[in-house]
């Protein structure tokens, strides 16, 4: 992985935040390197959540320009865990961060070298996903990659997103679904814990890795690289019966794209 900048003011404390803040941004910087790399370059984080990685690309890889875009208000935690982590007393000015509903267009954001999403698109309403591709597309240079990274796929053993509280594998396929909620209930502190829990999962798109990969093609993306990891559990026979054997043990897809011409 690459060995982005880091000074002593600006090593986070948390171990989840530091994995966020660090690691994978370097893991993102590692896949772009050989098409230009993230320093000195602009930068759209799609889906940027609390926008760790976002401030940590900001700077650790010395992007320069990096906007993070997200449709949840969580995204105004960045600040508030900068300075709880990092110490830091303002965001940097290489960074902005939009709030925006899943619709909106990309008018005015400006061009980019490099655009990632990680662990989002998992949570993209299916019905939108090639107008999110088509509208990366358009902000993305001629000479600008894609990078994406979506787990747990919905059909993997964990792909309900429920493992805490759920964890026997592949629940959501294998329960009938009021059993499979009246489990969670079961696990959680609260009705509106339980509620919002179920929303998460009833929101879950259930796109495979090859559909992303061709929605990807078909918005005018070509696939530079590719990288899938597997469960390594034994498929129940009763989902075999139904289901594709790839399919389910697929949990992870990770992939770099460029403008198909």
């Amino acid at each position: 992985m690459s060995g982005g900048k880091d000074t002593a003011e600006h090593r986070p404390i948390d171990a989840v935040y530091r994995t966020k803040f660090e690691d994978v941004p370097n893991i993102i910087a590692d896949w772009v390197r050989e098409y230009g790399g993230l320093e000195g370059r602009d930068v759209l984080d799609f889906g940027c959540g609390e926008a760790t990685m976002a401030l940590g690309i900001a700077l650790r890889h010395r992007a320069r320009r990096v906007v993070g875009i997200e449709t949840h208000e969580e995204v105004n935690n960045c600040i508030v865990n900068a300075k709880s982590q990092l110490g830091l007393k303002k965001l940097p000015e290489n960074l902005e961060l939009l709030l925006m509903t899943p619709d909106a267009p990309f008018d005015g954001i400006g061009t980019f070298d490099v655009i990632y999403s990680w662990s989002v698109f998992e949570h993209v309403s299916q019905d939108l996903i090639a107008s999110c591709f088509g509208k990366i597309k358009s902000v993305l240079r001629p000479h600008g990659v894609m990078f994406l990274q979506t787990t747990p796929l919905y059909y993997s053993a964990e792909g309900s997103h429920l493992k805490p509280w759920v964890p026997m594998p592949w629940a959501h396929l294998l329960m009938q679904q009021d059993l499979f909620y009246a489990a969670l209930q079961l696990q959680t502190q609260s009705q509106d814990q339980a509620q919002q829990l179920r929303w998460v999962y009833e929101t879950l798109n259930r796109i495979t890795a090859p559909q992303l990969l061709r929605a990807a093609q078909q918005a005018g993306f070509e696939i530079v690289r590719e990288y899938r990891t597997f469960d390594e559990l034994e498929v129940p026979a009763d989902l075999q019966e139904i289901y594709n054997v790839d399919v389910l043990r697929t949990n992870q897809l990770v992939f770099l794209a460029r403008h198909a011409g």
